[in-house]
């Protein structure tokens, strides 16, 4: 059986135990209620230097660099974008029988040529263009000559053939192009003249030419569908490819 001391003694140890319980419980409550209500983030010290934000990039108008991708090795035979045009084909040169009198003309043009005799020698030769048609009458003869009416002259091109200086005469032969008014009514002409279409004196060329002497040369373009409808349109033509084309050949033509 315990004593009574022993029994107040263990009440008081057991109180004082429980009053220590109930403070150490006071103060975990107190801790952690602080705890729960202090800001999240404590101040610096003084000590401690402010913190410096950082700095932002600099913009500038001119964008960022970019690399550049690379190049591709050229190949050995780069192909090409398109195939160069063709030169156009050189002038066909046609001779007559007798090797002096010669002309040129575009390829893919004809010359049909015909003797109607050797003594005294008579030939004739007509041009044709690629499509066929008739462009130009040749009369190359030992006999001949020109024959003229009353006509009003108007020239519109009249230039000395190099070929035929010094093969022609008296005059100086020239490709021609203008128009005779025979009673009013247009013809025009695209022939070899055997001087100036209209000289500086106002006399007309006539549309043959001597040459080597005694053999008379008459070449005239042929027209055909009647007359221009205008002095404007006869000129709009000879300014056009046809027209060059066939002055040329009368320009081409050559004696030796």
């Amino acid at each position: 059986m315990r004593s009574p001391r022993r029994v107040i003694f263990s009440l008081s140890v057991t109180a004082s135990a429980a009053l220590f319980l109930n403070g150490c419980m006071v103060n975990a409550s107190v801790d952690n209620r602080d705890a729960a209500t202090a800001p999240a983030t404590q101040p610096p010290s003084a000590s401690a230097p402010p913190a410096i934000p950082p700095e932002k990039p600099t913009t500038t108008g001119a964008p960022p660099p970019t690399t550049a991708p690379a190049e591709p090795l050229p190949s050995a035979a780069p192909p090409s974008s398109s195939d160069p045009a063709p030169a156009p084909a050189e002038p066909v040169t046609f001779t007559f029988p007798d090797g002096r009198l010669s002309f040129t003309h575009p390829a893919g043009w004809r010359v049909e040529h015909s003797q109607g005799g050797a003594s005294p020698s008579v030939e004739n030769a007509t041009v044709y263009d690629a499509s066929g048609n008739e462009q130009i009458g040749i009369f190359y003869s030992e006999v001949g000559g020109g024959v003229a009416g009353p006509h009003t002259r108007t020239a519109f091109f009249s230039e000395p053939v190099p070929g035929l200086q010094g093969h022609s005469g008296p005059e100086t032969a020239h490709a021609s192009f203008y128009v005779d008014r025979i009673d009013g009514a247009p013809h025009y002409r695209l022939s070899l003249t055997h001087r100036a279409a209209v000289s500086p004196d106002g006399t007309e060329g006539a549309d043959v030419v001597i040459v080597g002497g005694n053999r008379v040369l008459a070449a005239n373009v042929v027209f055909t569908g009647g007359p221009f409808a205008s002095d404007e349109a006869a000129k709009a033509w000879f300014t056009g490819s046809e027209g060059q084309a066939l002055t040329a050949i009368l320009m081409s033509f050559s004696y030796r």
